[in-house]
């Protein structure tokens, strides 16, 4: 019994106290999206001092099991909304939100006319030089950072597109549906890990280096032409992805698999 009793005295004070925060999320004491107790309160709670329980809380954070939101506090993440792919169908992240019972944000950063790059000529069935549009957005689900995301379209197939269109249409691929009777399907998905840069991660709400879901993907029209090259950068506490399989109908030869890289 002494020997146990030793046993639990070596363990920091800091972890038994981590073990009994995690409770309070487990039993539902704080409810995800919640804001977590000041240390002040857990102090005075689980009779331990602020300073133990900012070493506690800090740990919990750098673990992911809650967020800082800058000066409004702690919280314990809610991932706002899931995001389905698929190979089969193309999925708006507007609609998708919207059937989740949120409201999809959508703040443009920036909107340029150019000529591609190899990069991008290549993704996108192009020649160097051909005209592109490239757009970046960070999107939001009730007003939260959820995504950041860089497109680029072929000039040619949307002819007339402007800043203001994509400031003033929810949804993107509605417009392009309505507007120039674009009807899109995916091709190529790529999900990976991506360590977010410094002005990724102000936009994010993540510390620098933090670790995001990195999305890439290639929307077809219905004749088979590259249309968007898509590279999304997804909060990892507010988003998951998940992978539909093709439909009963759909032969599985004819199906292109999402793929995983992890990078270092």
């Amino acid at each position: 019994m002494e020997a146990k009793g030793n046993a639990v005295d070596s363990v920091p004070i800091y972890i038994r106290v981590q073990k009994d925060l995690l409770k309070l999320i487990q039993d539902g004491a704080v409810e995800r999206g919640g804001r977590f107790p000041s240390e002040r309160e857990l102090s005075v709670r689980f009779g331990a001092s602020r300073m133990t329980m900012r070493k506690a809380v800090d740990h919990l954070v750098e673990a992911g099991v809650l967020e800082r939101r800058g000066t409004s506090g702690t919280y314990v993440p809610d991932r706002l909304f899931d995001r389905p792919l698929s190979d089969h169908v193309f999925y708006s992240l507007s609609e998708v939100v919207e059937k989740a019972g949120h409201t999809p944000g959508s703040k443009l950063l920036f909107f340029e006319r150019k000529e591609a790059d190899e990069f991008i000529a290549s993704k996108l069935g192009l020649s160097p030089g051909d005209p592109v549009i490239s757009i970046e957005r960070l999107r939001t689900v009730d007003g939260v950072p959820v995504c950041l995301e860089l497109s680029h379209f072929p000039a040619l197939l949307v002819p007339g597109l402007s800043a203001s269109d994509v400031i003033e249409n929810k949804s993107l691929y509605k417009l392009f549906r309505d507007n120039y009777q674009l009807e899109l399907h995916n091709d190529v998905r790529v999900i990976s890990i991506h360590y977010a840069t410094k002005g990724e991660a102000e936009h994010l709400d993540l510390r620098p280096g933090s670790p995001v879901l990195h999305f890439e993907g290639l929307s077809l029209t219905g004749d088979g032409q590259p249309f968007e090259h898509l590279r999304s950068l997804n909060h990892p506490d507010r988003v998951s992805l998940t992978i539909n399989p093709p439909t009963k109908k759909q032969d599985a030869r004819q199906s292109n698999p999402v793929g995983w890289i992890l990078h270092d």
